[in-house]
């Protein structure tokens, strides 16, 4: 017996040994392909090489380390991994199960909810959405005034923190419209016969009234800190806690808003309580894109929408990262969901076929998201010391034609295996 618990202690190095060696990221060149930087010009036929799980050179006449695994790049193009920068990835997996959704907390407010420690890592959605090219996405928590606090995964891992590259990102909350919550019971309630300017009123009441709850909160919160930053005791509070970064500017918020006197109601908002501001969903950003420029407000937008008034242009969502980028707005285009995010790139393809230039289409889905969210030094462009979040596809990534065919996250390549392509095997081969 002692012979052989000896012999298992001298193999259990050995074979963990060979497992980290399997793991650890080797050195790959991919040579003769098109290799569109993001941030620099396009080589159109270079090579770039992984190494470490970084990007070690990238070039024209990049040389190709000895030993390195070469793929031949010859008619593809080299595209740093995309980045989807609102979503609900590792939080949903059908929406119509509430099972297997768990994006919302109970109450309104929660900004001590961290999706990160939610996220389910097995998702059938992440090899989806990694299998067209995005690496990276933001996940964020949804509902109410207060959602909570999103995380910056990267697509490989088998855990939430192997997952997890950035938390917290921001805090996330709902720009109040005043608008009382759908319930069951008020389907059963007598109805109250009020006039439309009555309406209009309570609803701004109860506006305004949820406005100085949320600002309460955030005063609440910066003078925990001023009095935690004077050795005064203070009983603990997660909520206060949580938005003790926000009101000291440390981190940002990502308020959600679509209309134009929501968008700006928010910029006034985060202007008096003195908060780091970007807005999400912002359908009509366009009518008040001087306001954003001059504020310096980026916007997280969802391109694949129907317009919000009547009397709007049926393209009105598709030309609007247009108009914020002739504004000089910064944004980052976004899926915001989970099922979707395979479609990031066609979002951005919209776009372009709607004025935006084809190289800010592209940034829009790579680095602007990464500057947003203060990672640009480490993702969302091909240049040496980056993060190897990589893709090769056959073309054009923004033309639906065009295929995957390599993917590496942190210098390893994954599979393209997915639902959909096991589905497809089994349906085309059934006799």
């Amino acid at each position: 017996m002692k012979a052989a618990r000896f012999g298992m202690i001298a193999v259990a190095p050995l074979v963990a040994t060979i497992a980290l060696a399997a793991d650890a990221p080797r050195t790959i060149a991919i040579r003769g392909a098109r290799v569109v930087t993001v941030s620099g010009p396009v080589i159109e036929k270079g090579t770039i090489v992984l190494s470490g799980g970084k990007i070690a050179a990238v070039g024209a006449d990049a040389a190709v380390p000895a030993g390195a695994e070469v793929i031949d790049g010859t008619g593809k193009t080299v595209y740093p991994g995309l980045i989807n920068g609102l979503t609900t990835l590792g939080l949903t997996e059908i929406s119509s199960v509430p099972g297997s959704v768990d994006t919302t907390e109970t109450g309104d407010i929660n900004p001590q909810a961290r999706a990160w420690l939610a996220v389910q890592p097995h998702s059938e959605l992440i090899p989806i959405a990694r299998a067209n090219g995005t690496t990276v996405v933001l996940t964020a928590p949804l509902g109410g005034l207060v959602s909570g606090q999103s995380a910056l995964l990267r697509l490989a891992g088998s855990t939430p923190e192997a997952l997890t590259v950035k938390q917290p990102v921001a805090m996330h909350m709902v720009y109040p419209t005043g608008r009382p919550s759908f319930s069951l019971a008020r389907l059963f309630e007598e109805p109250e016969l009020k006039t439309f300017e009555e309406r209009l009123k309570d609803r701004r009441q109860n506006q305004e009234k949820d406005l100085r709850r949320l600002g309460n909160l955030i005063e609440d919160a910066r003078a925990l800190g001023q009095r935690r930053g004077a050795n005064v005791p203070s009983d603990v509070d997660l909520a206060e806690e949580a938005l003790g970064a926000v009101a000291r500017g440390e981190l940002p918020v990502v308020m959600r808003a679509d209309a134009e006197d929501e968008i700006r109601g928010a910029v006034r908002f985060a202007g008096e309580h003195r908060l780091n501001l970007i807005i999400a969903g912002g359908l009509e950003a366009w009518r008040c894109a001087d306001l954003l420029k001059d504020k310096d407000v980026p916007v997280l937008l969802s391109v694949d929408r129907l317009p919000r008034r009547e009397s709007d242009r049926y393209d009105a969502a598709f030309t609007n990262p247009s108009a914020l980028h002739r504004a000089g707005v910064r944004f980052a285009i976004v899926s915001d969901d989970a099922a979707d995010i395979r479609n990031l790139p066609y979002e951005a393809a919209m776009a372009r076929a709607y004025g935006l230039p084809a190289e800010v289409a592209l940034r829009a889905i790579t680095l602007s998201p990464a500057e947003i969210f203060g990672v640009a030094d480490r993702m969302g462009a091909l240049a040496v010391g980056r993060d190897a979040d990589v893709f090769v596809a056959t073309g054009d990534i923004m033309d639906t034609r065009t295929q995957v065919t390599h993917v590496f996250v942190d210098g390893v390549a994954q599979s393209l295996e997915t639902r959909h392509t096991r589905l497809f095997r089994e349906f085309k081969d059934r006799p």
